[in-house]
């Protein structure tokens, strides 16, 4: 459940809007669900809305006016708690119970307290409520609010559990979630026809600009090149106290454009947070030729892999044939947020060059995965370096991802990058940090949508190249699959639609003299399998790089499509079957 704690100086304004229409008629059933004593006026249910939300200003504000000069500038506390998407309905009579517990927690309306102050819980939608209170007590002394916020979200903790609601994270200290557009924002970007509000737009901008980047001024450039405009606020002595953003076309109702500082867009989004993520380095990419995809993705799979092969070390897991693949809370917290701000940034560097099939999905999971701020301490640079690097050399590479012959090493980045999602959603997890781990797991889903996408032509294409293998020696590879690995795995593998196109590159490896019982556990080791959906085409993907294979040709046109292309042919006397021994020549 989620609170949103305003206040204000209008108590009839705010009258106005809870039982009103909404600004675009999305109240629905407005009605007083409970109130400080009963039978109160109700607008949403009175004939004459304006006579009786006037009523109902006159008794909320009534200490307020008897305070005079003593009552607080901004006496409406006004608090609105929203249930998650897939909780349950809560009847009024549960909502009357949730709002008593939070004005008792904020201090609003002890329980017991006869001069606990006045207020009044409106209900407007199935899945929300709103607390319109006034803060001058019955004996004229003001309601004790500092840090209302806190004690609210401490209470909704407990709330959540009571109720069975989904749990949110609302330990202290976290602070560490990009600020949600507020109502306001999203009716003024559905009025100008945007698909996000400027502040998520902005938010992406600058994630983008930050990945790989070296410099204040390279990232300000980048920024720029997206057409964002930038304002810098100095100290007297000229140096740059922070950065405010605007997007054009973003104006206030007097027409002057709406800037955002950093600070409003993501609490790792502040100008000592930008210049420490910019002060962990990458290392300046060489000068490279026109073909640079290759070095690119090499250098970020290798950079992917170190970290999960941390993980692995840290935590005990990733055993070759898989198991459960649960990280546990062992890896120091600084690493791990250093490693998510830099898994961020790759996903970035990805989604900005990848121009092929999952395109999209790559550009929601880097938007799911920067909903969330991780700005790493300094002890923990080194750990960000090296995937800072990577996004950098990625981004070097130019938008040129899916398009050419690179099929095997991008299918083996997503693997990569798709399982460092998961073993950092895990270890989020499992150290209770619910809100990342929630947007962990949304990034991973996109992620798996995006590597299946991605494979889908280059797999119909191995499929094709596949119909030439002999079931004999499929037969063979497949006890060797069973030998290599857990049998409810090794199952899932030869089972599934891909193995004939896995078969076909162990096969091929196999007649370039390659150890394929040693192939296929070194591709299992990678981490663990059992989380993949079709784990023959994470092994496929994992045995073409690790055999260095020829790379993937799409057929063009269906003529070419029609005629499988025949499977790597064994030298004279080399087995059909690797392993076995060589067949006579001759007859």
């Amino acid at each position: 459940m989620i609170a949103s704690i305003t206040r204000g100086d209008r108590t009839r304004g705010v009258l106005a809007y809870v039982y009103g229409p909404g600004d675009e008629d999305e109240h629905t059933d407005q009605h007083t669900v409970a109130s400080f004593e009963p039978f109160l006026p109700d607008p949403g249910r009175d004939p004459d809305f304006d006579a009786a939300v006037a009523q109902l200003t006159d008794i909320l504000d009534l200490r307020v006016v008897q305070a005079g000069k003593r009552a607080p500038k901004e006496h409406v506390w006004h608090c609105s708690l929203r249930a998650a998407p897939e909780d349950r309905h809560l009847s009024d009579s549960e909502w009357e119970q949730v709002a008593r517990r939070v004005m008792a927690a904020a201090g609003i309306a002890p329980e017991g307290d006869p001069d606990g102050c006045r207020w009044v819980v409106v209900r407007h939608a199935e899945d929300h409520v709103h607390i319109v209170a006034t803060t001058v007590r019955a004996n004229l002394t003001h309601a004790r609010l500092h840090n209302d916020y806190r004690r609210v979200m401490d209470e909704l903790a407990v709330i959540e559990r009571d109720f069975g609601l989904r749990e949110v994270d609302h330990r202290p200290g976290r602070g560490t979630m990009a600020k949600a557009p507020t109502r306001a924002e999203v009716h003024k970007a559905k009025r100008q026809g945007r698909e996000r509000t400027p502040r998520e737009t902005l938010r992406i901008a600058l994630r983008t600009a930050l990945a790989g980047a070296v410099s204040e001024d390279e990232f300000l450039a980048r920024v720029q090149a997206e057409g964002v405009r930038v304002k810098v606020r100095r100290l007297p002595s000229g140096d740059a106290q922070g950065f405010s953003f605007h997007l054009p076309g973003d104006h206030n109702r007097k027409g002057e454009p709406v800037w955002f500082p950093g600070s409003e867009l993501g609490p790792d989004l502040t100008l000592p947070k930008i210049r420490a993520r910019l002060a962990a380095g990458a290392d300046e990419p060489a000068v490279k030729g026109a073909d640079t995809a290759g070095p690119a993705l090499a250098e970020t799979a290798g950079a992917v892999r170190a970290v999960l092969h941390a993980f692995t070390a840290t935590s005990g897991d990733g055993e070759a044939g898989g198991g459960t693949g649960g990280v546990e809370p062992m890896v120091d917290a600084s690493v791990v947020v250093a490693w998510s701000a830099g898994f961020g940034e790759v996903l970035d560097a990805v989604a900005q060059t990848h121009m092929g099939p999952g395109r999209a999905e790559l550009r929601a999971a880097a938007r799911a995965w920067g909903r969330a701020a991780f700005a790493h301490e300094r002890a923990a640079d080194r750990e960000l370096r090296a995937l800072r690097s990577a996004a950098r050399q990625t981004l070097s590479g130019g938008a040129s991802l899916g398009r050419g012959k690179d099929a095997d090493p991008v299918m083996m980045l997503l693997d990569l990058v798709l399982l460092l999602g998961i073993a950092l959603y895990r270890w989020h997890e499992a150290e209770g940090h619910r809100q990342h781990a929630r947007t962990a797991h949304k990034t991973v889903a996109h992620l798996e949508v995006a590597a299946s996408q991605a494979a889908t032509v280059p797999l119909r294409t191995l499929a094709a190249e596949s119909r030439s293998v002999p079931s004999p020696v499929r037969q063979t590879l497949a006890t060797t699959v069973r030998q290599v690995l857990p049998p409810d795995l090794a199952e899932r593998v030869v089972t599934g639609k891909n193995w004939p196109a896995l078969a076909g590159a162990l096969l091929q490896a196999g007649h370039r003299g390659l150890d394929v019982t040693g192939l296929l556990t070194a591709s299992a080791g990678e981490r663990e399998l059992d989380s993949a959906q079709d784990p023959a085409a994470v092994l496929l993907w994992r045995v073409r790089h690790l055999a260095d294979l020829p790379p993937v040709t799409p057929a063009v046109g269906r003529a070419k499509a029609r005629k499988p292309a025949p499977a790597e042919q064994p030298r004279p006397g080399q087995s059909m079957v690797p392993g076995q021994p060589p067949r006579p020549r001759g007859r």
